[in-house]
């Protein structure tokens, strides 16, 4: 058995020196280049088929800001109540009205399917293309923060307004009131 073995390998360099390559090898080419060119459509229809699944994802997302009029009733009374918290005129209602167009926002987030333990979570979800403020809500909820979390912060008219104001541009573009 081992002499056997011993002789193809001996045999082997004959092999190859008879064997002749660019025949055998012209239909490996061409299979090589059918498989590529198969990948490569493959590839192409996968790039097309995640661009519509984000187009679609960002529809459902506008769709589901579009609130049902029960919901959009009640979430247009509390903002409502945020905006008369406003024009009451003390740092407390100001406090208030903050907090309240927080929860109001967060509430919407969860209504239209953002997932996460907080607000900040599901902030973290949304992108520029989502809604073109959100840099602005991030800075708006950490002001929130600060007033839950800060004893002594203190909070200014027109910081309040501020606040209030990029609440209501983003509930404004999730055609939420």
């Amino acid at each position: 058995m081992r002499t056997e073995i011993y002789k193809l390998i001996d045999s082997f360099p004959e092999y190859l020196s008879s064997v002749n390559f660019e025949q055998n090898i012209l239909p490996l080419k061409i299979i090589s280049v059918s498989v590529s060119i198969g990948l490569l459509i493959v590839i192409i229809y996968l790039i097309f088929q995640i661009r519509k699944n984000i187009k679609t994802s960002l529809e459902v997302i506008t769709e589901n800001a579009i609130v049902s009029g029960v919901h959009k009733e009640n979430l247009i009374k509390g903002w409502q109540s945020v905006l008369d918290k406003l024009e009451i005129g003390d740092e407390a209602n100001y406090k208030l009205a903050i907090i309240e167009a927080d929860k109001i926002f967060d509430n919407l987030l969860k209504n239209i399917g953002y997932q996460g333990e907080d607000m900040g979570e599901r902030l973290k979800q949304i992108t520029t293309t989502q809604l073109a403020n959100i840099d602005e809500i991030w800075q708006a909820h950490k002001i929130r923060n600060r007033l839950v979390h800060e004893e002594n912060f203190q909070l200014k008219e027109h910081e309040a307004r501020r606040v209030i104001e990029i609440y209501k541009k983003a509930l404004n573009e999730l055609e939420a009131i």
